[in-house]
């Protein structure tokens, strides 16, 4: 049995427990484009209790995986500061600030006045769930048009809630991010550089930016600056024995490709 130490934040105090053999064996069978949806999976049979916002799918990105990563480092056999290729856990971890407003003011762009809230799970899920939706969107353009469209919100707009499973809000972000494409060039620009601008007053825990498949974790300031961004993938949380068991190689004996090697299988990865 694993000791995790509770982890507390502004909006919540969570008590994390061990993945059984079966858990593990189901987030393995859940397709690799699918790492949102894997990760809320993965809370919901870690979590032991939780006080505050108990749902992680109204987590914000960032404190999703914070808690992911305080599992990571709880089961690590070296150390809770593990290995993440030339860097280690420590690089990532930026607890200042630790908590962010819900949401800021942007200003008036293309003849609305705008304001940008938090991304949490069920947004990130939903952009997930819609690749593959507009053809002419993929990778990073993909994630770059539907954070926009679920995190931009214009004065007096009540957007629908979203919900790690609903139907209802991947309609309405389809929708905007269809209306979204066709702005004039210049106005989208322009809404997008005031995008970027108040992403930063929005930044807590982790820096999170997008990547080609999705979301990814900055290195923080000062010395560690020059370190690659890297991802915190679900399946770091299990055995290479648990991956190989759910995904057979076609080799037989062939042993998995780690993600930056651990004695017990794979850890946190390199996006580059």
């Amino acid at each position: 049995m694993i000791h995790f130490p509770v982890l507390r934040t502004q909006r919540f105090t969570l008590q994390l427990k061990e993945l059984s053999l079966g858990e593990s064996i189901t987030l393995a069978a859940i397709p690799l484009q699918l790492e949102e949806a894997a990760c809320t999976a993965f809370l919901r049979y870690a979590i032991e209790t939780v006080q505050g916002i108990s749902n992680p799918a109204d987590w914000t990105v960032q404190e999703r995986t914070l808690a992911l990563c305080h599992y990571l480092a709880a089961t690590d056999e070296d150390s809770p500061n593990f290995t993440i290729g030339p860097a280690h856990y420590a690089d990532y971890l930026d607890n200042a600030p630790e908590c962010a407003p819900e949401r800021v003011t942007i200003g008036e762009v293309a003849t609305d006045y705008w304001h940008l809230q938090q991304l949490t799970g069920a947004m990130a899920e939903s952009i997930e769930r819609l690749q593959g939706e507009l053809d002419s969107l993929s990778g990073h353009l993909h994630w770059l048009v539907g954070c926009m469209a679920a995190q931009l919100v214009r004065e007096g707009e009540v957007p629908p809630a979203a919900t790690a499973e609903g139907a209802a809000y991947d309609a309405f972000l389809l929708s905007r991010m269809r209306i979204l494409l066709a702005y004039p060039h210049s106005d989208f620009m322009a809404l997008m550089v005031n995008y970027q601008t108040a992403r930063e007053q929005l930044h807590h825990l982790l820096r999170l930016e997008l990547g080609l498949e999705g979301l990814v974790v900055m290195p923080k300031g000062g010395a560690a600056n020059d370190l690659p961004p890297a991802r915190f993938p679900v399946r770091t949380s299990f055995s290479a024995w648990v991956c190989e068991l759910v995904n057979p190689l076609a080799e037989p004996g062939r042993q998995p490709q780690p993600l930056y090697s651990h004695a017990t299988g794979c850890r946190a990865e390199d996006a580059t």
